[in-house]
């Protein structure tokens, strides 16, 4: 009883772990879209030198 109750808590532990990664992921992705959104609608002098940086990569075509 008291060895499935220490692997219940640890499967809860990663669990929560988890979900904290998650929201942070979840936060980054926002933050991109928003930046993004915002250049798009207003197109700040701040904000082209990221976009060039941005539009120079060239991915790999397999």
């Amino acid at each position: 009883m008291e060895r499935e109750n220490k692997n219940k808590s640890l499967i809860i532990w990663i669990e929560e772990i988890w979900e904290e990664i998650e929201v942070q992921i979840y936060g980054i992705i926002g933050a991109i879209f928003f930046f993004g959104l915002i250049y798009f609608i207003f197109q700040p002098q701040w904000m082209s030198p990221i976009f060039d940086i941005v539009s120079k990569i060239k991915l790999p075509v397999r």
